[in-house]
This record gives C-alpha cells, sequence and structure tokens, in this order.
C-alpha cells in the first residue's frame, strides 16, 4: 500500500505537483493509463474549484486494486455542487460519477472534504 499526503497551494501551477506523485504511485501498482487518466481528471477538476486561499490537503492511497483520494478543504458552494444529482447537465458532480467509481463528502472538524475511490484491474493481470 502506498498513502501519500500533500499540502499545496491552490493555485493552478502546483495542480500537476499532484498529478505526478498520482503517476507514480499508479506505476508501481500496475494502475492502467486509462485509469490514471480517469482519476488524473477527477483530481483536477477538484482542484480547479474557486476556493479560498488556504492550501488543498490531498491524501492519496493505493491498495490492492483500488485508488482512492481525500481532497479538500472545500467550501459551501462546490459541496452543494457536489452533493445534487448528476442530472443531464455536465457539472462537477455528473463529471466524477463518470470517471470514479464513487464521489462522497466529509464534513471534518477541518472542513469538507471529497473523498473519491476508484476500483481498477492492474495491468499486470489485465493480459
Amino acid at each position: 500500500m502506498d498513502e501519500i499526503a500533500l499540502s499545496l497551494p491552490r493555485e493552478r501551477a502546483f495542480g500537476g505537483v499532484a498529478g505526478l506523485v498520482l503517476g507514480g504511485a499508479a506505476a508501481r501498482h500496475g494502475v492502467t493509463v486509462d485509469v490514471l487518466d480517469d482519476f488524473q481528471l477527477a483530481l483536477d477538476s477538484l482542484l480547479d474549484q474557486e476556493e479560498g486561499e488556504s492550501d488543498v490537503q490531498i491524501v492519496l492511497k493505493i491498495e490492492g486494486a483500488s485508488i482512492d483520494a481525500s481532497i479538500g478543504p472545500f467550501d459551501d458552494a462546490t459541496v452543494a455542487e457536489l452533493e445534487q444529482e448528476p442530472g443531464e447537465s455536465l457539472g462537477l458532480s455528473r463529471l466524477l460519477a463518470t470517471v470514479v467509481d464513487t464521489v462522497t463528502v466529509n464534513r471534518r472538524a477541518d472542513g469538507c472534504f471529497v473523498e473519491l475511490h476508484k476500483v481498477f484491474q492492474p495491468a499486470a493481470e489485465s493480459a
């Protein structure tokens, strides 16, 4: 199992660091490019949300055949959008529902965090 915790400024330029960390960890666990692309899109979409000046906290876990991430804190507007049914419009909620298996909002003492979960078949077993 890999578990990596990051604290990054919310500036767009730092989002790439999270992607590099995810890619490095994913490579060690046989995550396919398609699964990595989906999870990266979910992560980027959350990091692109207009939030305050506070740093974003990211915890990535890859264990067995699943990837989990906890990202936050997020403000009430982002949380409200995520708690809506995806519907027909291409909003954040629908995008996340399309690329990961589960999306949950976890209200904690230090803010609202979005939890992402995706199961995959490791590349070594897919051949």
